[in-house]
């Protein structure tokens, strides 16, 4: 074997180990990232008036991926529970496997398996996910509204002041979801496919 040959073999290696290393990451942050909560929105209000000021909360949620799907099965949306479930859960566990099963080994069917995984990826909505939960985030973001209404009660005039606070917060779920999506992405693309050739 020349040494140009080995020289780039050695690389091969090199690259496909850092890609197995951020894969093995990229799963390590999945399932975290499925598991805890992602969004947390909360709505409050309040009444304020010269007789009495009166505080609710309208709204105050934090789901996960994984309550998400339960939520949706259990209010008969389950049409659209299965597809959360299946693009979000299922097929990035199954591409992680099976990328993983074609870093480790040596087998002949590597290659088809590869070229398998490429094209689940695709169906992966992971990249969509994240981006809809942060555009959820950045149009909730954190708003006050106030309004004063003047309104009669027993013949005297009032001033009722409403005040309604609109909280988003991203949480530890979003982040490691996140991390996930860029770490299989990069592991992804690190993978040198010369290996087959």
């Amino acid at each position: 074997m020349s040494a140009k040959k080995k020289t780039t073999r050695m690389r091969t290696s090199v690259r496909n180990k850092l890609s197995l290393l951020c894969y093995l990451a990229s799963f390590i942050a999945f399932v975290p990232g499925i598991s805890l909560a992602m969004l947390k929105i909360s709505t409050r209000g309040s009444v304020e008036s010269e007789l009495a000021n009166l505080q609710v909360e309208f709204f105050n949620t934090s789901n996960s991926i994984l309550n998400t799907v339960h939520d949706l099965f259990i209010h008969h949306n389950k049409f659209v529970a299965c597809m959360v479930f299946l693009f979000s859960i299922i097929i990035p566990f199954v591409k992680a496997v099976l990328f993983s099963y074609v870093i480790l080994t040596t087998n002949p069917i590597r290659k088809q398996i590869f070229n398998f995984v490429k094209s689940i990826s695709k169906w992966a909505m992971n990249d969509v996910f994240i981006v809809a939960v942060f555009l959820a985030y950045l149009s909730t973001g954190s708003s006050n509204k106030e309004s004063v209404h003047e309104t009669t009660i027993l013949g005297v005039p009032m001033d009722i002041d409403v005040f309604v606070h609109m909280n988003a917060k991203l949480e530890t779920g979003f982040y490691f979801f996140l991390a996930y999506c860029l770490l299989s992405l990069i592991a992804f693309q690190l993978y040198n496919e010369d290996e087959f050739k």
